[in-house]
């Protein structure tokens, strides 16, 4: 019997594909997405820079890729476990060869389905310009001053901004034709109503690839000449690092004044950094690089400064002489190589410590030191949690058998105040002790048997 319903088969076929055309679609994955994927980093040859952005995807990463073959970056981030939602945070080092120009990485996300996106972070590789020149001058008001060095630029100079308002001063030089090297010479009247006293100015260079270099200028009208009477360094190097309350005095070079002077110990990476200070403290004077990678440039006195590398070169510690000239910011860095025979006991004499009752200047009872504390070198001697009274007296000796091996300190004053930073340690008998009256607390001893220096600061 024929069906009284006629359906041609064409339809049929028609429909059996929109059908499954349909599945295909509820089967397709939905594309990943982004947020805040870094659009500019600005580097130079050789600077760690970091990638970043949060992306998420409803079906699951398969892998994030980072590419360009120029500057030799393939990175695929690949996902094991199933993580629909990624905190990219990826540091890269920008070759030292790179050339001078902008680099766009592509940034693909794709999903367990098979869907992708692209992104781009753009890489603007380029070095700032270098600049030496005169910035700190000693005038009166009426008197000329004149701005004078070389400035070079790989890429092309556009623009040299001279400004300290407290003289009125402000000089713009356009440099429409961007050389890469320009002689500065530019004078200056300042104005007689200028007030006599120090007024800290900017030399800004800028060029093509918009980086731009900074120079404080201090122009001193006081009428006296700036006198630097201390000069400390703080740096990776201290046991506390970083801590400019707890900086090294430098001693001033007995045969010019201009220039001081310290031993010092350091280690490998971020513990052979340096930079000099006026004070203790971070501000005003604080000198370092211009450019760390490229110590030819010179020094400045700012905040911003790039510190300075000792280099420790793998020694457990490497010894160092540092010198350093605040007037023409100048410095220098020695080996010291004198060879020292290691003493494997080191402790401390004295009175006034309440775990120790029985000390009392008594070699017998004297409190004992650890030898290459953490593995810091074989010359170095350190105690921490160190109780004192509020009446302290403290040398070292070398053994508790007597007085053999007896140490005390180059100073002055005996009484002193904590913290006690790097002090000069003179051996033999009847040197002085130090004394410590009303700071009772818990104490950190340190001493460089090396260096015959000692610190002892208050935990």
């Amino acid at each position: 019997m024929k069906s009284l319903l006629k359906i041609p088969f064409t339809f049929l076929m028609l429909a059996a594909i929109l059908l499954l055309g349909c599945e295909d679609d509820d089967k397709a994955g939905t594309p990943p997405t982004a947020d805040n994927v870094t659009d500019v980093i600005l580097a130079e040859p050789g600077d760690n820079i970091t990638f970043e952005g949060t992306f998420n995807a409803e079906d699951g990463f398969s892998k994030i890729s980072l590419i360009n073959d120029e500057i030799m970056l393939d990175k695929q981030i690949v996902f094991a476990n199933h993580v629909t939602q990624y905190y990219l945070d990826y540091k890269f080092t920008v070759p030292a060869t790179a050339a001078l120009k902008i680099y766009d990485i592509t940034i693909t996300a794709e999903t367990l389905a098979g869907e992708t996106e692209n992104y781009t972070t753009k890489v603007d590789v380029a070095t700032p310009p270098s600049v030496d020149v005169t910035t700190d001058f000693v005038a009166l008001p009426g008197e000329e001053i004149t701005f004078e060095g070389t400035i070079t630029d790989a890429q092309g100079l556009t623009e040299i901004k001279i400004v300290n308002a407290g003289i009125g001063l402000e000089h713009v030089i356009e440099l429409a034709d961007n050389p890469t090297s320009y002689e500065l010479s530019y004078t200056y009247t300042i104005p007689v109503v200028s007030e006599m006293k120090v007024h800290n100015g900017t030399i800004d260079v800028a060029n093509k690839a918009n980086r731009t270099t900074t120079l404080p200028m201090k122009v001193n009208l006081s009428g006296d000449d700036i006198v630097y009477e201390n000069i400390y360094i703080a740096g990776g190097f201290q046991w506390w690092t970083w801590s400019p309350h707890l900086a090294y005095p430098m001693d001033v070079d007995p045969n010019d004044d201009k220039w001081f002077e310290v031993p010092v110990h350091c280690w490998d990476g971020e513990f052979e950094e340096l930079k000099f200070l006026g004070q203790l403290d971070w501000a005003p004077d604080n000198w370092g690089l211009v450019d760390q990678a490229d110590p030819s440039k010179g020094m400045l006195n700012d905040e911003s400064s790039a510190t300075i590398l000792l280099g420790a070169n793998g020694a457990n510690p490497a010894y160092k002489k540092v010198r350093f000239n605040p007037y023409t910011m100048q410095y220098s860095v020695e080996d010291i190589t004198d060879v020292v025979t290691p003493r494997t006991e080191m402790y401390i004499v004295g009175n006034g410590y309440p775990a120790y009752p029985d000390l009392d200047w008594n070699p017998e009872a004297a409190i004992p030191m650890t030898q290459n504390p953490y593995g810091y070198g074989e010359h170095i001697f350190l105690i921490e949690g160190l109780e004192f009274s509020d009446d302290v007296s403290l040398k070292f000796i070398g053994q508790t058998t007597g007085w053999d091996y007896d140490a005390g300190f180059d100073v002055a004053e005996q009484e002193v105040s904590a913290p006690v930073n790097w002090v000069k340690i003179k051996e033999g008998s009847g040197t002085k002790d130090l004394k410590f009256k009303n700071q009772a607390g818990t104490y950190t001893v340190l001493y460089d048997y090396y260096l015959k220096r000692a610190l002892i600061w208050q935990e």
